[in-house]
């Protein structure tokens, strides 16, 4: 049995998301409809949170989940609140600019 003896680093330093406490952080949770990595943008699709899929198919963004969920589990997803652009998990081809208006519109707000 060997040991394992090279340097690690570890860190209790949050990574940050929330970029501001100016307008109130609130949150609900939707079940998933399927898996969801954290602070991705999802809409509601028959009552589920879905991930967005494409910068043509923002019309019923809810939100943007505070943390990963497996599908038809409880996903905590932020409604309201300031965050951090380069934090958000989108898919490829769609930037943080594609989704910046629609979530300005439900009360996120991005620097």
């Amino acid at each position: 049995m060997g040991m394992n003896l090279t340097r690690q680093t570890f860190s209790t330093a949050p990574d940050y998301f929330i970029a501001g406490t100016n307008i109130g952080v609130t949150t609900t949770v939707k079940e998933a409809g399927e898996t969801l990595a954290a602070h991705t943008p999802v809409l509601l699709a028959d009552g589920k949170a879905a991930a967005v899929k494409s910068s043509s198919a923002l019309t019923g963004l809810y939100g943007i989940t505070a943390d990963c969920a497996e599908s038809g589990t409880g996903a905590v997803i932020y409604l309201t609140g300031e965050f951090f652009a380069k934090g958000l998990v989108l898919p490829d081809g769609v930037t943080a600019a594609d989704v910046e208006v629609a979530l300005r519109s439900i009360g996120i707000f991005l620097k």
